[in-house]
């Protein structure tokens, strides 16, 4: 009959099959370990393993050595074999892109994350000594791991998700020893095999990261780090496309757009490959079917745009970001094309965000600081035709924005505006004025930006350039008067010889008339005319 085995007769039962099979199942609890701490990590990391690995006995010698050194306090021996915190200020200063001259246009992430997530991607505390010794072992046995994994054997093939885990667990490594390239080319390639299969938002997520660690780094040339740092947005914005992450495509592509002026003078204009990839990056929130001011497009052609140039709205209005907080990133990019003088740009960028708001349905304080924006960008243009025009037909159609204080600051900038008076437009836009709580809640570029509208021609160009401009005109300008005391004074000329000029003039003046068709038709003169 079949054999029934109980609990107590296979712990009674003894000989070699009790031993082969108690050595089977040690193996396959250890390969379920190792499977789980690849995957999950080890029991310091909150995984599931609770294997814990041997302690490291140090050699006689060194046992002796040490006894017969005198004893360090326990603070101190912690200090010295663990870490050394650094100050957070110091820690978010690093590794922002901005680490320079503050007049250098900053990296993409420091425009465009905020501060709490720049100090959240920052490491607490770098390793130093022993400690940071240990980790890079830790670190360097990750990446064989990880290579291992990807390579094919006679019984096995490559497994990237291991392999991705172990990348992954090697870059936080070297970022808590404050090896920033090793940690860039692990993230690379843990995005590489994640994306390898399918695993979109963890790959996009290593190539983001990777790629502010591209801006922060001190190892490469500025060329370098900004053609890494637009390829890795890039390829984020990618991975969050397939995922069917729109707005977080769009944010990565505006992120790759400005990695291209990374570095440069923040009021130097843009080149003309640098603004195309911005516009473009523009458009991928909302469509210029849906922006009213697509006229003020600088570079490139509207993907939107049919063959025969016909715009396409239904297309536009399925592909249209209005996720939440997204027209704050098209207001962030208007304000850094502000400060650099390209005021068309930065209206177009402003356009898609009000059109993004409108999409929404909602009308908010949001919107109405878009309105006066908007206003703001067309007045610096020296456009007042068309500041009025949009007040009158666009902005004074949304009830809720009657009554608000930035309806009352457009209304008296246009009216300052078109009457020329500089004295309205000054009480306008003071500091002490009736509008000095709608100037307040506005981007510091537009409040500067408001001062410098006049009111007949664009903006003026940069204050300092002109104080510094001013004394050479003077000077200039005294120095033909000396000159001119020491010249001999030419003769007067007499009488007869300013009326003989005179008569010369009119003469020729009569033979261009009638060269022109314009001198007297058929005899006719003014005296004929009878004006009673």
């Amino acid at each position: 009959g079949p054999l029934l085995f109980t609990s107590s007769s296979f712990h009674l039962r003894s000989g070699r099959l009790n031993r082969s099979t108690i050595t089977i199942m040690a193996h396959y609890k250890r390969d379920v370990a190792s499977n789980r701490d690849a995957l999950f990590g080890g029991s310091g990391g909150g995984g599931g393993s609770s294997s814990r690995k041997p302690k490291q006995q140090r050699p006689a010698a060194a046992a002796s050595q040490s006894s017969a050194r005198p004893r360090k306090s326990a603070s101190a021996a912690a200090a010295a074999t663990t870490s050394s915190p650094l100050p957070t200020s110091s820690i978010t200063a690093g590794y922002a892109a901005n680490i320079g001259d503050p007049a250098l246009a900053p990296g993409p992430s420091s425009i465009f994350n905020s501060s709490a997530r720049v100090a959240r991607n920052a490491p607490l505390a770098i390793l130093t000594g022993q400690a940071k010794i240990t980790k890079m072992a830790e670190a360097e046995d990750y990446r064989l791991k990880a290579k291992k994994a990807m390579t094919r054997g006679i019984f096995s093939k490559p497994d990237p998700i291991s392999a991705a885990n172990f990348y992954k667990r090697a870059a936080d490594a070297y970022k808590q020893c404050g090896e920033n390239r090793l940690e860039r080319l692990h993230r690379i390639a843990s995005g590489d095999c994640q994306l390898g299969q399918d695993a979109y938002a963890t790959a996009a997520a290593e190539y983001t990261r990777a790629a502010e660690l591209a801006e922060t780094t001190t190892e490469e040339t500025l060329a370098r780090k900004r053609q890494e740092c637009h390829k890795l947005h890039l390829d984020a914005a990618s991975a969050w496309g397939q995922m069917g992450e729109r707005g977080r495509a769009a944010e990565s592509t505006m992120k790759a757009a400005f990695g291209l002026v990374m570095g440069d003078d923040q009021k130097k204009p843009m080149d003309e490959k640098a603004l195309r990839a911005v516009e473009e990056a523009i458009e991928s929130f909302v469509g210029d079917p849906l922006n009213k001011k697509r006229n003020y497009r600088r570079t490139g052609t509207s993907a939107y745009a049919g063959p025969n140039g016909e715009d396409n709205p239904e297309l536009a209005e399925q592909n249209v970001i209005a996720e939440s907080f997204a027209h704050e990133t098209l207001f962030k990019c208007g304000t850094e094309l502000i400060k650099r003088r390209h005021y068309e740009s930065a209206l177009y960028a402003h356009g898609a965000g009000t059109a993004a708001l409108e999409h929404e349905g909602y009308a908010t304080v949001s919107l109405s600081r878009a309105y006066v924006s908007e206003c703001i960008l067309t007045l610096a243009m020296g456009d007042a035709v068309a500041a009025s025009n949009d007040f009158q037909r666009s902005h004074l159609q949304k009830t809720s924005y009657l009554s608000s204080r930035e309806c009352a600051l457009e209304e008296d900038l246009i009216r300052a505006c078109d009457a020329m008076d500089d004295e309205a437009l000054e009480e306008t836009r003071s500091r002490s004025g009736p509008h000095r709580a709608a100037l307040a809640n506005l981007d510091p570029a537009l409040r500067e930006l408001v001062l410098e509208i006049r009111v007949s021609g664009r903006a003026k160009k940069d204050k300092a350039a002109v104080v510094a401009v001013a004394p050479v005109k003077k000077v200039a300008a005294a120095a033909p008067a000396v000159v001119a005391k020491n010249s001999p004074q030419p003769n007067e000329k007499s009488a007869e010889e300013v009326m003989l000029d005179t008569d010369a003039g009119f003469a020729e003046m009569d033979d261009i008339m009638n060269q022109m068709g314009l001198g007297d038709i058929g005899g006719n003169s003014d005296d004929d005319i009878d004006l009673t």
